[in-house]
């Protein structure tokens, strides 16, 4: 009996000291699982910040976008109607070319309309001299020939005098409707930095003409160059040609032909 009671006590302690261990091991599990929960509700409350930040971020650059885009279409729609106005002014060109051409073609027939009179004229005169005419009538018609045929000598020389002076206006035309003026200078109106363009207070009041090059300047330092895409009536959009750009244009800089 005495064995089986130390055996009892035995067990006893030992259950004590094992329920004894087991608690305080819960306790520690149990302070580690708070632990890792306040970790779970910092990063969870961090992660809702996030979260409204990044969606906030999103409806701006949305909004941004947007606009982008309207503007997008306003300069698309600006730049046909600009082709439409440029393709009107090159048919007119055009149209100016097949009439220095008409012109052109008209003085060359008068020409050679003048150079087979004068030589019908020294024809007649060697068959005179030949035939040793020295009838008076006959040299009275022969006479009076001679003046008619002078008469449309000067006829011819005239028209062809007002042909010349013609073709000239013609053709100074079209070199004012196909060509920039040397030396026109204006500014920078507007930049689209991000789309490479800007905008010239230059147009077709200036007779500004597209694929026309502009050197720009700031303080009489050469900053870039630009290129004319489409002209307005009094502005222009160029495009920045980057292998010129030595710093970014700015409003106001002055542009020169």
């Amino acid at each position: 009996m005495k064995i089986f009671g130390r055996i009892a006590l035995i067990i006893a302690i030992l259950a004590c000291g094992g329920a004894f261990y087991f608690a305080k091991q819960l306790g520690k599990d149990r302070n580690d699982l708070r632990v890792v929960r306040d970790g779970l509700i910092a990063d969870k409350t961090k992660l809702t910040a996030d979260l409204a930040a990044t969606t906030e971020t999103l409806k701006n650059t949305r909004q941004t976008l947007e606009k982008t885009k309207e503007e997008l279409v306003a300069t698309v729609g600006l730049l046909e109607g600009e082709k439409i106005k440029l393709a009107q002014k090159t048919q007119e060109a055009d149209n100016c070319k097949v009439t220095v051409a008409d012109r052109t073609r008209e003085l060359d027939e008068t020409k050679a309309q003048l150079a087979k009179s004068q030589d019908d004229m020294k024809k007649i005169q060697e068959s005179l001299a030949s035939a040793g005419i020295t009838d008076i009538e006959n040299i009275e018609k022969l006479r009076d020939k001679i003046v008619n045929q002078t008469k449309d000598l000067e006829l011819l020389g005239q028209q062809m005098i007002a042909m010349r002076e013609k073709t000239v206006k013609l053709e100074q035309k079209v070199e004012e409707l196909s060509t920039t003026p040397v030396n026109l200078r204006g500014t920078v109106a507007e930049v689209r930095e991000n789309w490479g363009f800007v905008v010239l207070d230059l147009g077709k009041n200036q007779r500004v003409q597209t694929n026309t090059n502009f050197l720009v300047y700031r303080d009489t330092k050469m900053v870039g160059k630009v290129q004319v895409r489409s002209v307005g009536q009094t502005t222009s959009i160029a495009e920045v040609l980057p292998e010129f750009q030595r710093t970014a244009l700015r409003v106001g800089d002055l542009v020169v032909h």
